[in-house]
């Protein structure tokens, strides 16, 4: 019993919170520094000096001193903002106006500017007034795939029927007007893009010529040996270029990556401390006592920060012996360099082929002296785009990082793809409200679907189904007699016409309101589900990439950006299509708890309904695109403002810095997400012009907030090269190609003639081949290759179709022509025909100053040598780490005197000394944030002081000495005089800095706890 009481004691003790007196902080930690603010606006002016040079209506020209990168990304967003402009007038606004006054829907929404508005053919009025017109319906119920393949069966059915007129024209006629004024859009959109490919390489080029740079004159070696020798890399290249030939730089690279990675945690934990002790101190001067685990903050930080110096002091004296990965070699002229590139060939067949004594021999030594390798010598980017962490990353080891992050890129899309797949799994399960009855038995005995699919109820049938429902009327018919089958048929009838949101059918089916709620969050879900699903893909593509390790920074912007939009234009333009699409084969494929989720929609066709449910989330999301994109740069602009009325509460100088900073202006993200936008605009504008209207809304006020938070709100953007803007204008033209496609199978919908322009042999010949497809056509839907066929040649699409082929075959030839040529010559050299220039290229140096001259004359743009130590990016992580050895002895000793805060006497007693107090302090309070080596060190480190016989002395009366407050019971002691416990200073000596003295304390100070030193120790480093 006494046992229990005594650990029950220890263990009230151990969870109670320990306390220092205030006094005895504020004596040994310093009073709390108020953080500059005059530093802090030094800081940012240095980093935001754009913000009082550049006024917002700055012409667009003076924007190159941000780089070509963001310059040609300004003109990108102005031009595209003119373009559909130019779209939204014309085919736009004329195509609206005819799709509105097809009358097709009923109710008023967005779909009405649609091609599924336009109706059929032979009738001119809406989908109401044909099936009174018809006076029949449908034995079916729900929209479901049966009843939307009649519906493609009613439009194709028009074919060889008279068509009607429709404001005083031809509806056929117009119809084939319409198709030609989309496919005059999209040659007005492929001139835009053919402008935009010569504008940026123009541009780009204009810059390089008037522009000198260090890598006018360097080339990048590769495929170097580890122990590459400078000396015999620079005589080796001078040889290779020539007579006259100098080489006036040689910067070996070498493996960095980890060195890099630890000075980022350092600058971490140093932030860490930081906050720590001024947290401590602004405690001490508020309050009479602290608790003790903010002092126990400190000590961890500084800890922390003690094993990452030493890890980097030992990366930095092995930094100049790694292994060599590659080198950046500067030539006096850019001729040489020239020269250079044209004397070793890069294909691996010339490099294979190469005799011995043309290989690269490292002037003897190592494994190139006995077996010569042959170099890779490529054009070197500018040495500010390097990143010098990710050179040793070889290409195989970067192919397995692209294929892993290729195959999470894929479960991050297949993610999107089934949350965008909720929407229409909620639509189309009559069971997601808790029903029973399934759309085959509502087939079978209910009729309320009339000629178009729409839900309409007779007169009689509404009141014999409501009559025959058990809960809402009788569940007899009205003589009496049993309802049978009919007895589903009014919960059949609600749950469809409410779930399609015919909401004036609520009062006649109160008993199911709540399947309101479920379609308004379905229809809710359509729209949110894109927009979280790329808010997902968002940040997982930029993690992704980064892993990709690429070794410039404009690579890896391109990387980003084409990875953004790739999935985020697949996620929105086809995700919600294929959940929607009736695909019976891969259906039946599917596992039996997938079924129902994914492939299991009702449109094996673009039918009006399709447009209300598919097209309409796909409207909605662009417009949300848009004001989320503003509500981004709104919220920064707010978030700034914020931080700096709220900086009064800054407590380090790094917060402080950080509450005038403004955010980066990510160009990469930018131009994924506005590329994806435009795939979608032109991938489904050509049946809803309503989206050209939105795209130039979206680009032209784009334009405008983008260039005010690039010049009033985010920091100086980092310098990107053209490859981002070369990647866009390269990718633009296949927007056209998505229009075309989709355009032409949305205008076929409607049964027309075949074209005049299209031959009969010709329409023949592709009946024949697409035979081929006729088992993948019975597998996805109920298509036959006669009536594709038919579809792609009759006289609303054949021009779209053959357009497609003209701008495919453009297309191909344009950006394969240079490949079949380079390979034509790289052919041509294996043979020995002609000679091969490597990565030469053309010459372009005539107006290239010498290297020297244009370091002289200030010609030189930018940094004048590749070496990693010059560049700022990383000048940091080769600072000198200065080991104060009396430090870390200090702190291991403060860590000795603490074992009887976190325990009693006895936990004190049964597990002595540095280690178990290190354990305790640091281990157990915060060992979720140190990193697995880390706390490692921290264990040796401890481990080793108990070794030495380092001992805690004393018992659980107080903690600290000289200058600390004694506490017991969590009650405050007057502190000690000054210097009181401690023994006579303890001498030591740094080289050229003079003589110091450290305070030790004695054995036996009062309060106990602190180790014996010896008092000779004299301490040292060099």
């Amino acid at each position: 019993m006494e046992n229990e009481t005594d650990c029950g004691a220890s263990c009230a003790n151990l969870l109670r919170t320990k306390y220092r007196s205030s006094q005895s902080v504020l004596k040994e930690y310093g009073h709390w520094e108020k953080p500059s603010e005059i530093d802090a606006r030094e800081k940012f002016v240095a980093t935001h000096t754009h913000h009082n040079i550049f006024d917002y209506n700055a012409p667009l020209k003076d924007l190159k001193e941000f780089g070509e990168g963001v310059l040609l990304y300004f003109y990108l967003l102005k031009y595209t903002a003119y373009v559909f402009a130019v779209l939204a007038v014309f085919p736009a606004l004329p195509l609206i106006v005819f799709n509105g006054l097809g009358g097709w829907y009923i109710k008023a929404d967005v779909e009405r500017t649609s091609l599924g508005n336009y109706g059929l053919l032979s009738f001119d009025g809406s989908s109401a007034d044909l099936a009174a017109a018809a006076n029949t319906t449908f034995g079916h119920s729900g929209r479901s795939a049966t009843t939307e393949g009649a519906v493609t069966a009613l439009f194709m059915s028009t074919a060889n029927a008279s068509s009607v007129r429709m404001a005083g024209m031809d509806k056929r006629q117009l119809l084939v007007a319409m198709s030609v004024m989309d496919l005059l859009g999209v040659l007005i959109f492929f001139a835009y893009c053919c402008y935009m490919l010569w504008f940026v390489r123009a541009t780009a080029n204009a810059a390089d010529r008037n522009t000198t740079t260090i890598k006018d004159y360097s080339v990048r070696v590769g495929g170097l040996p580890p122990d590459t020798a400078s000396a015999a890399l620079r005589d080796y290249l001078q040889a290779k270029a020539g007579e006259g030939a100098e080489v006036v730089q040689v910067e070996l690279c070498r493996k960095v990556h980890a060195l890099l990675a630890l000075v980022i945690e350092r600058e971490a934990a140093l932030d860490a401390g930081d906050s720590a002790l001024a947290v401590l101190q602004r405690s001490a001067e508020c309050y009479p006592k602290v608790p003790v685990d903010l002092e126990v903050d400190v000590l961890d930080a500084k800890f922390r920060r003690a094993d990452l110096e030493d890890l980097i002091r030992q990366e930095q004296a092995a930094a100049d012996k790694n292994q060599v990965v590659t080198a950046f070699v500067t030539f006096s002229t850019a001729e040489c360099r020239y020269k250079a590139m044209e004397a070793l060939p890069r294909s691996l067949m010339r490099q294979w082929r190469m005799p011995p004594a043309d290989k690269f021999d490292n002037g003897g030594r190592g494994s190139a002296g006995q077996k010569p390798v042959a170099l890779d010598v490529v054009p070197a980017p500018e040495p500010s785009d390097v990143q010098y962490e990710n050179l040793e990353f070889t290409p195989g080891q970067r192919a397995a990082r692209l294929v892993a992050t290729h195959i999470a890129k894929y479960v991050v899309l297949l993610i999107g793809f089934l949350v965008v797949s909720l929407a229409p799994a909620l639509r189309m399960g009559l069971n997601a409200s808790g029903s029973d009855t399934t759309l085959a038995q509502c087939a079978a005995h209910c009729t309320y679907t009339d000629v178009t699919g729409n839900y309409v109820l007779s007169a009689a049938n509404r009141v014999l189904y409501k009559g025959c429902d058990p809960v809402a009327g009788t569940g007899t018919l009205p003589n009496k007699l049993d309802c049978e089958d009919q007895k589903i048929c009014y919960e059949c009838f609600c749950r469809a016409a409410l779930t399609s949101a015919q909401y004036g059918e609520l009062l006649y089916c109160s008993r199911f309101s709540n399947v309101v709620a479920v379609s308004t969050g379905a229809q809710a879900l359509a729209v949110l589900g894109i927009v979280i699903a790329n808010t997902l893909i968002q940040y997982a593509i930029g993690w992704l990439t980064h892993l990709e390790k690429h070794h410039t920074r404009s690579r890896e912007a391109v990387a980003k950006a084409r990875g953004l939009f790739i999935t985020q234009f697949i996620n929105t333009a086809f995700s919600n299509l294929v959940a929607n699409w009736y695909l019976p084969g891969p259906a039946a494929a599917l596992p039996h708890w997938l079924k129902g989720y994914i492939f299991g929609g009702a449109y094996a066709d673009t039918t009006p309904a399709w447009y209300t449910d598919v097209g309409r989330p796909i409207v909605i999301s662009v417009f949300l695109n848009t004001v989320i994109t503003h509500a981004k740069i709104g919220f920064w602009w707010w978030w700034r403002r914020y931080k700096l009325s709220s900086r009064y509460r800054c407590l380090t100088q790094e917060q402080l810095d950080a509450s005038f900073e403004g955010h980066d202006f990510e160009l990469a993200l930018k131009f994924g997400q506005h590329l994806y936008l435009i795939f979608v605009v032109m991938t489904y504008s050509s049946s809803m012009p309503l989206l050209y209207l939105l795209a130039a809304l979206h680009f032209a006020t784009c334009f405008l907030s983008e260039k005010y938070e690039l010049l009033k709100i985010c920091k100086r953007p980092l310098t990107y090269s053209r490859d981002l803007a070369v990647y866009a204008a390269g990718t633009l033209p296949f927007a056209c190609l998505w229009h075309l496609a989709l355009g032409l199978w949305f205008y076929s919908l409607f049964g027309c003639g075949r074209s005049p322009i299209m031959a009969a042999a010709f329409k023949a010949s592709l009946e024949a081949s697409l035979e081929n497809l006729k088992g993948l056509m019975s597998a996805a839907s109920a298509l036959t290759p006669a009536g594709v066929a038919a579809r792609l040649t009759q006289s609303s699409s054949a021009h779209l179709f053959l357009g497609f082929l003209a701008l495919a075959a453009a297309l191909f030839v344009f950006f394969t022509l240079a490949n079949w040529l380079a390979l034509m010559r790289s052919l041509a050299s294996l043979l020995g025909c002609i000679k091969d220039s490597g990565a030469a290229g053309e010459a372009e140096f005539s107006n290239t100053p010498e290297f020297a001259v244009a370091v002289r004359s200030q010609l030189l743009v930018g940094p004048a040598t590749y070496s990693i130590h010059a560049n700022p990016a990383y000048a940091h992580a080769f600072e000198r780490m200065e080991q104060l050895h009396w430090e870390e002895k200090e702190l291991e000793a403060k860590a000795a005197a603490m074992p009887e805060v976190f325990g009693d006497a006895a936990a004190g007693a049964a597990s002595p000394g540095p280690a178990a107090a290190l354990v305790r302090a640091f281990s157990r309070r915060s060992k979720a944030r140190r990193t697995a080596a880390g706390r490692l060190r921290a264990r040796k480190q401890a481990t080793a002081a108990a070794a030495a016989g380092w001992e805690a002395d004393g018992g659980a009366a107080g903690y600290g000495g000289g200058g600390y407050g004694a506490i017991a019971g969590n009650q405050v002691a007057p502190a000690p005089g000054p210097g009181a416990g401690f023994a006579a200073p303890v001498p030591f000596s740094i080289p050229g800095q003079g003589q110091g003295a450290v305070p030790t304390q004695a054995a036996a100070a009062r309060g106990g706890g602190m180790p014996r030193q010896d008092p000779n120790l004299v301490l040292s480093f060099n």
